[in-house]
């Protein structure tokens, strides 16, 4: 499976800063599962990849119920405050049309850890 991030949070994922990634558990999250590979793709550059294994899956009703527990620094390292993480999460666009915050509504919200392999 491939993910596409912006430079600012493949780079923290690549580097080991930013631990977990949260995305709408949507159709295509619903078929994700604990040790799948994942090939990060930056979107900004797609020729710069990098592999990980998913090692921990959790499931939320929300961006702020994923975020607050394990602490917006692991999350988005740039975000000030769970107030300013939770709104940068809910103004991202997603595929169906709208925002995450619609659909996070609709779908509820998938965070998950990983092991960079390669």
């Amino acid at each position: 499976m491939d993910m596409k991030l912006e430079s600012i949070y493949y780079d923290y994922i690549k580097k080991g800063i930013k631990l977990y990634e949260t995305r709408v558990y949507d159709i295509k999250r619903q078929n994700i599962k604990l040790l799948d590979e994942v090939t990060f793709i930056n979107k900004e550059n797609n020729n710069q990849k990098f592999k990980a294994i998913i090692t921990e899956l959790s499931y939320f009703e929300n961006f702020k119920n994923a975020i607050e527990e394990v602490g917006i620094k692991k999350v988005l390292p740039n975000a000030k405050s769970l107030k300013e993480g939770i709104h940068i999460y809910n103004s991202f666009p997603h595929g169906e049309g709208g925002t995450f915050k619609e659909a996070a509504k609709k779908y509820g919200v998938l965070r998950m850890k990983f092991k960079i392999t390669k």
